[in-house]
């Protein structure tokens, strides 16, 4: 039982390790009229026998549906100082490694210190921060981002490979209050 079982594990194996193939089809007619198809020729006394060389068939694999309705319903929004720390970078690297399309915003000026505070109904400025639709999280916690994404929607493992960048906006402009980042004088979420 056991070399029937390591056998079929290596046909298998193969098969599955083998790239794709050019596969040859031929079609023709036997002697009352019939018409055959096979992976092999035909029989010498066929008539009107035909070959075609087939391709693969490649089929390209993007966002599943769930993903594609999370990006729609809850885009997310990944708020970070101008200069990003140890914390910063974890949560890029989260965002990263579950295939997450995000957009960035950097807070930069003043302005858009206080234009964070008030959106978020915070005492002050804290990064990062993600934003899934309605819901938000300041400060990085992987368990804590997981729930949020999850809630949102979004599938385990994401297809998005590289992060969308905000433009930078000009203070003072319609969308500086929508990029914070940083000027020096603000603080990090607590780790």
């Amino acid at each position: 039982m056991t070399n029937l079982r390591m056998l079929l594990c290596v046909s298998i194996a193969g098969t599955l390790l083998t790239g794709p193939v050019w596969a040859q089809t031929y079609k023709w007619k036997d002697a009352q009229g019939n018409t055959h198809y096979s992976g092999t020729p035909p029989p010498p006394d066929a008539r009107s026998a035909t070959e075609k060389k087939l391709q693969p068939s490649v089929v390209e694999q993007g966002a599943s549906y769930a993903e594609r309705e999370a990006t729609r319903t809850a885009p997310v929004t990944l708020w970070l100082g101008n200069e990003c720390d140890a914390l910063c970078e974890s949560a890029l690297a989260f965002l990263k490694n579950r295939g997450i399309a995000y957009t960035e915003q950097r807070i930069i000026t003043d302005e858009q210190k206080q234009a964070f505070v008030k959106r978020f109904n915070l005492q002050e400025a804290r990064v990062p921060a993600i934003n899934a639709g309605k819901d938000h999280l300041i400060g990085f916690r992987a368990d804590a981002w997981t729930t949020l994404l999850n809630r949102a929607g979004y599938p385990a493992k994401g297809t998005a490979r590289v992060a969308p960048k905000a433009p930078a906006a000009a203070p003072g402009s319609a969308n500086a209050d929508a990029e914070p980042a940083d000027d020096g004088n603000w603080q990090p979420a607590e780790r």
